[in-house]
């Protein structure tokens, strides 16, 4: 049965959107579609079983009853790093395996979700070369557009895949190259031997998170205008200049968060003062009450966290690279890119299956 593992050379490339996408896509084609992710990364604990949240939240939108745990069979994070290192699981190839044979019975054409990128997972031969070789499943490159680096991605790609590599779709790409990755870039490809099935566009919206989800990645505490917490950030600024020239500095950016020193009363004020949609205080500080007034009359959510200004900026950023598509209008957003973008026809034919609808 054809299968698709959707794989990426670096982190936070958005395969979780566009699995769901082309899933979604392909279902209201007609076929009967499966999803899988055998090696996740942010475990949650759901009906007493752990899964990853991105795994969870495709079953709930696919409309899947498959159990969680062959959906999310393994994780590979910080903590199970160190606990595989101590003693491997006993074959998790053979499990990933047999819980696949489950997920596919009586589908059409399966999904898989990458890991990290197409080398996480080697510990427990899981990368994906090894899924997709087992399973037999046609691997395709979801690459983040970079202007010096994509092309030497695409072709290493398929060479590392070999004849289990579909192709490619580049994603995020800035508006002004998306003539070229459509024409230039793609005859280029196809006199490589690699098929381009398109382009998805650089797009804010799919790109933010919401205040909520980045007061859980840090750990920290909204203290104003809670009942913002589903506002969307979109980018970050870090405040740790003169009151003057941040102002001049915020008035530029749109739907940002901004990390300063709880301590700097200035520096939150000059924000709130600009289309601020969250400040992140470090240090654990509590703020001026003219910064709390402020900040809850106009509906800002104030974050404090514990961390040092630093390993904050480090953090923010890290959780919006993350950015979580745990939302149906993100979903639908996508949708539309791969309608638009992709050449689905193309796929099918190149996985073996007769186009419909």
């Amino acid at each position: 049965m054809p299968a698709i593992i959707v794989v990426s050379s670096q982190n936070y490339s958005g395969k979780s959107s566009v699995v769901v996408g082309l899933a979604l896509e392909f279902r209201d084609r007609g076929f009967k579609v499966g999803y899988m992710k055998p090696v996740g990364a942010f475990p949650i604990k759901v009906e007493n079983e752990k899964v990853d949240e991105d795994a969870y939240f495709a079953r709930g939108v696919l409309g899947l009853s498959d159990s969680l745990s062959d959906i999310s069979p393994y994780f590979l994070n910080r903590d199970t790093l160190v606990r595989y290192m101590r003693k491997k699981p006993e074959n998790p190839l053979v499990r990933v395996e047999a819980s696949y044979n489950k997920l596919s019975k009586g589908k059409d054409l399966m999904f898989l979700e990458g890991a990290r990128n197409f080398l996480h997972g080697r510990m427990l031969n899981l990368s994906a070369l090894e899924v997709a070789g087992a399973l037999q499943a046609k691997v395709l490159l979801l690459d983040t557009f970079d202007e010096e680096l994509t092309v030497d991605r695409v072709l290493s790609a398929s060479d590392f895949f070999g004849k289990l590599f579909l192709g490619v779709v580049l994603n995020w790409v800035p508006p002004r190259r998306m003539e070229f990755t459509r024409n230039r870039f793609g005859r280029y490809m196809k006199s490589n031997g690699v098929n381009m099935f398109g382009s998805i566009p650089v797009d804010n919206a799919l790109r933010s998170i919401t205040v909520n989800d980045l007061a859980d990645g840090l750990d920290g505490k909204i203290v104003s205008a809670r009942d913002k917490g589903d506002e969307l950030i979109e980018s970050m600024m870090v405040g740790a200049m003169g009151q003057e020239q941040a102002l001049r500095l915020f008035r530029k950016q749109a739907n940002k968060v901004v990390v300063t020193g709880g301590d700097r009363s200035d520096i939150q004020l000059a924000a709130l003062e600009t289309p601020t949609k969250s400040l992140v205080l470090t240090g654990g500080h509590m703020p001026d009450s003219r910064v709390l007034n402020h900040a809850e009359e106009i509906g800002v959510p104030v974050i404090l966290v514990d961390y040092d200004t630093a390993t904050t900026v480090e953090m923010v950023d890290a959780v919006i690279g993350r950015q979580k598509v745990h939302n149906l209008e993100k979903i639908e957003r996508m949708r539309g890119f791969i309608r638009e973008g992709l050449d689905l026809d193309l796929m099918l034919e190149q996985i073996g299956i007769e186009a419909r609808g």
